[in-house]
């Protein structure tokens, strides 16, 4: 086989057909943010020409944590090390980060742990397909409001554990319609901001005073517009309540997901961080 090059990505076409070849739910766009956007960076892996794989990451807080994401090699290249090779390049690209971090599917983990990578969490994809969720919303859910953003953020970066506003607000403007709010009185105590993509509708970044709270954004959000072949909500398994309640619902887990750092340990979610953004966002 003739030569592979790793390079710096910069074609977020690129990229989201490679998406589309292991049924990802990134839109074209999403893919423009992951390589384009200020605190982004990527690289593929090139094979006479073509693009062969790839690997990005989104950095917060500075130099605090990078988020690595897109890690995907098309299959009949898959085996011969060139995830590592991605893989090594990019944390040299991100060598000034106090932590990387990571959602790796079960069988992808054991790449990361040959390169220093240690589990810290599992998680887990939870989905119906043609969820019925209650008619009626509760009277404390109202639609998420631009100028709300800013107290969605402060809540996000308690929960969270970093400031990430640029990628809520990213996800927000993409589909307002989608993101959600619970009020006790004047006071904000929990939001979703939700993503539609090719294969699913999510309920992301769900911060909630409760898990009951956290179901009422979830069928929020599936709930509203055209329906989606799957709804899904991708949770810690530690949020062993929260699971409980779903399973009532018929909301069950699919895809396990594993949770790494390199480096620093990295701050780690509280109790009332319901549902992740995505595994490509944290």
């Amino acid at each position: 086989m003739s030569e592979i090059a790793v390079v710096r990505a910069a074609d977020p076409e690129a990229l989201f057909e490679l998406a589309g070849t292991v049924g990802w739910n990134q839109t074209l766009r999403d893919c423009r943010e992951m390589l384009l956007a200020p605190a982004a960076t990527g690289v593929f892996a090139v094979h006479e020409g073509r693009v062969i794989g790839s690997a990005a990451a989104m950095v917060y807080e500075g130099d605090q944590v990078g988020y690595i994401n897109m890690v995907i090699v098309r299959e009949a290249y898959r085996r011969r090390g060139i995830a590592t090779m991605m893989l090594r390049r990019l944390m040299e690209i991100l060598k000034n980060c106090h932590t990387l971090r990571l959602y790796a599917t079960k069988t992808g983990s054991y790449v990361y742990e040959r390169l220093g990578f240690k589990t810290y969490a599992t998680l887990h994809k939870f989905g119906a397909d043609d969820y019925r969720c209650p008619p009626v919303c509760d009277s404390r859910v109202a639609p998420l409001l631009r100028e709300d953003l800013a107290e969605a953020v402060a809540l996000d970066k308690r929960s969270f554990g970093l400031e990430r506003g640029a990628m809520l607000s990213y996800f927000y403007e993409r589909h307002p319609e989608l993101s959600f709010k619970i009020m006790d009185g004047k006071k904000m105590t929990g939001f979703t901001i939700g993503r539609i993509g090719p294969v699913s509708r999510q309920a992301g970044a769900v911060t909630a005073a409760n898990e009951e709270d956290a179901l009422l954004l979830f069928d929020a959000v599936a709930r509203c517009g055209e329906p989606s072949p799957r709804v899904l909500l991708v949770a810690f398994d530690s949020q062993t309540r929260l699971i409980e309640l779903m399973a009532e619902k018929g909301i069950s887990p699919a895809t396990e997901l594993v949770a790494m750092d390199y480096g620093e340990p990295g701050p780690l979610p509280a109790g009332n961080y319901y549902g992740v953004l995505g595994g490509d966002f944290g």
